[in-house]
């Protein structure tokens, strides 16, 4: 299944969607608790950028030579997971799948409401479930997630973290504000 081609297509998004409630594995959930979520995303945003930051200070004179930028990928990828479950549980919708996730929000948020554009959706597509590549990002954030939590390789580079960061900041910044707004 081409996953973006399937979400894309409004009545294949409604009938994934229909299809996942049906399994239960999109539930009803009390639309008030998405606040909940979004101060998770906050919350792991904010500590992601500062371990960047520490990454010049504490983390430079107490540990030379050694770098947790794989952390920082981890904990943008959760940050962005968690704007996503903002956005699934503001409109009454629990889930644990990530297709799921994606599917009601492209459903609710792009082609009923149409709030959220294709690159938004693209940019969910791309960093909360692994498919094509979005032509405008680099960083696959779930992909480098993994790599961080079960590689070895310890290259991961300041620019990889901080590209994610920026991206992270804008997505979780739009989704808020459109949310507060």
């Amino acid at each position: 299944m081409n996953l973006q081609k399937t979400l894309m297509n409004k009545s294949k998004c409604e009938a994934l969607v229909k299809q996942y409630i049906k399994k239960k594995q999109l539930r009803k959930t009390d639309p008030t608790l998405y606040s909940k979520h979004l101060n998770k995303a906050l919350s792991n945003l904010e500590f992601a950028n500062f371990l960047i930051e520490e990454h010049n200070h504490s983390i430079k004179q107490k540990l030379p030579k050694r770098t947790y930028y794989d952390w920082c990928i981890t904990i943008y990828y959760y940050a962005i997971y968690h704007t996503a479950l903002t956005l699934l549980t503001k409109i009454g919708y629990d889930s644990k799948s990530h297709l799921a996730t994606i599917a009601t929000i492209t459903l609710f948020y792009y082609h009923q409401d149409n709030i959220l554009n294709k690159k938004d959706i693209d940019f969910l597509i791309e960093q909360v479930h692994i498919q094509k590549k979005e032509i405008d990002l680099v960083v696959d954030a779930k992909l480098l997630r993994e790599r961080a939590c079960y590689n070895v390789d310890e290259t991961f580079q300041f620019n990889q973290a901080t590209q994610l960061q920026k991206q992270t900041a804008d997505f979780v910044s739009k989704i808020r504000i459109m949310l507060e707004g």
